[in-house]
């Protein structure tokens, strides 16, 4: 009977513990991981990647998982219009500055007052270079021609899918980009590896698009750095973060929405109204 008592006892230490570790790796799993999805951000995350000083907002969810967890390399290809050029190296720097933080190499291809087809040219300019993700942001340009707006759109989900990516929604400040937005969620739903980004939820939030309805602020561009650096997370190597050239860079479409560079100064400032940033470097 003893021996049968002790063996009891044991047996119940021992489920005691498997149910305690259990319980632990369940509590550690719902606050760094979603299931399918990947870390969420925060620890170290926050500690480099943090929203613009007085600037409070709640990202909303991701529609799909996060980039670096599935992928073992670190370059990302940006392929966008003027929202993604005025974040580029052109002007603040600012997507290059937050996602080489986290590892990754980084090339912004986007001009101002581009369409869904520039994503077919620069693909076809760069992608055989070997990118292991890419972030795209097209479809605030665009004409009333939903059809060919999805063909374009599908023309590079094919090409890109070969690897997970992220495509951004637009700003909702006109009916039809709704409706350009549905057309992203319900093609990106027909590939199994594409991310969602709602830039849409975000660009609700007061004082991250200027008086125009369409082009960021300061804090928006810092904001859609940081967005983007939730979506991708940490590059597997999280040393090797590099800035890299870009090919296409003629701004010359909307030139009057783009950040204005000033030489010789070291301050960054919101031109009046908002939607024009001042960036000045040496």
């Amino acid at each position: 009977m003893r021996r049968n008592g002790f063996f009891a006892g044991v047996v119940a230490t021992l489920l005691a513990l498997v149910i305690t570790f259990g319980a632990y790796r369940f509590v550690v799993n719902r606050s760094e991981y979603l299931n399918g999805v990947g870390r969420i951000p925060g620890g170290d995350f926050n500690a480099l990647i943090s929203l613009p000083d007085g600037v409070d907002l709640t990202f909303p969810e991701l529609i799909g998982k996060m980039i670096g967890p599935q992928i073992k390399g670190n370059r990302v290809l940006m392929i966008g219009d003027s929202i993604f050029a005025s974040t580029s190296n052109r002007y603040g720097n600012e997507m290059c500055n937050t996602l080489t933080k986290l590892g990754w190499q980084v090339a912004v291809e986007a001009q101002a007052g581009e369409f869904i087809g520039f994503g077919s040219k620069v693909l076809g300019r760069r992608w055989e270079e070997g990118w292991d993700t890419a972030v795209v942001f097209l479809g605030t340009n665009n004409d009333d021609n939903m059809t060919a707006y999805e063909e374009k759109l599908r023309e590079m989900f094919d090409v890109l899918s070969q690897n997970p990516f992220v495509v951004l929604t637009t700003a909702e400040f006109r009916p039809k980009q709704l409706q350009i937005n549905e057309i992203i969620k319900r093609v990106a739903d027909e590939y199994g590896n594409v991310t969602v980004l709602d830039w849409a939820a975000v660009a609700r939030n007061n004082g991250l698009i200027g008086n125009d309805g369409i082009h960021l602020t300061a804090d928006g561009r810092l904001v859609l750095a940081t967005a983007i650096a939730r979506s991708l997370e940490f590059a597997h190597d999280r040393n090797n973060g590099q800035c890299l050239e870009s090919v296409f860079h003629d701004d010359s479409k909307v030139l009057d929405a783009m950040p204005t560079t000033i030489p010789n100064e070291t301050v960054t400032t919101d031109a009046p109204g908002g939607a024009v940033a001042t960036t000045v470097v040496p």
